[in-house]
């Protein structure tokens, strides 16, 4: 029965890792096509700018859009999985993150602080695809160093009895995850410090400092999570 638990638990992992990586990197791929459109309007010059410029930034709003519902939906997926804590903060996060984006396109804005948010969210996700990347050559050589293990034993591997409570990502993925976060956030408090001080445009002002009262709250989180991780109450 244990063993039967074990393997049911590896297909479980193998099929959520596979489907989290094709999320992440369907959202990736779209996420640098707005980001490079969002640089692309941000070139016409001021006195150039129309309603062609409105109508190109509205398309990158709902196309922005569509990317947060995917992010939503693998957000409750991993939810469901229940085994993360990094892995759903830090899509939760980037979700409201591409909720600012598409907001911000919406009212044609495509200046530095959402060419910022967007490159803050290109690299969440190639650090969320890096990450799974690893996570499933991981699960492969567990299972191929457990079926050795089986064959010389001819009982169950060393992961055997509990494996099949055994989580989406180890501790250290979860942490290093964690510890990403961080560094964007503290990164985005700097940028936003930065523009605040060299005196943006005023209309961006009251953005910027929204923007900062939010990352403090993210703070919070991040500690929370970090807590949780170290206790393991994600296990």
């Amino acid at each position: 029965m244990e063993q039967i638990l074990r393997q049911l638990r590896e297909e479980e992992i193998e099929r959520v890792l596979t489907q989290l990586g094709s999320r992440f990197r369907k959202m990736l791929q779209l996420q640098i096509e707005v980001y490079e459109g969002t640089m692309r309007l941000d070139r016409v010059p001021d006195d150039e700018r129309d309603r062609d410029l409105e109508i190109e930034a509205a398309k990158l709003s709902r196309k922005e859009g569509q990317i947060a519902d995917d992010a939503e939906r693998t957000l409750n997926l991993l939810r469901e999985e229940g085994s993360s804590v990094a892995f759903p903060e830090s899509v939760e996060q980037m979700h409201d993150d591409m909720v600012q984006i598409t907001q911000r396109l919406s009212s044609a804005k495509v200046g530095q602080m959402t060419q910022g948010i967007e490159q803050d969210v290109v690299k969440a996700l190639e650090e969320m695809v890096q990450a799974l990347e690893r996570a499933q050559r991981d699960q492969q050589q567990e299972q191929a160093g457990g079926q050795k293990g089986q064959k010389k034993s001819g009982k169950k591997g060393a992961a055997g009895g509990d494996q099949q409570e055994r989580p989406l990502v180890n501790a250290m993925a979860e942490l290093k995850m964690i510890r990403a976060l961080q560094m964007r956030v503290n990164a985005r408090t700097d940028r936003y410090s930065k523009l605040l001080n060299e005196g943006v445009e005023q209309a961006d002002q009251p953005d910027l400092v929204e923007a900062l009262q939010k990352l403090s709250q993210q703070e919070e989180k991040i500690h929370k999570s970090t807590r949780d991780i170290v206790v393991g109450r994600n296990q």
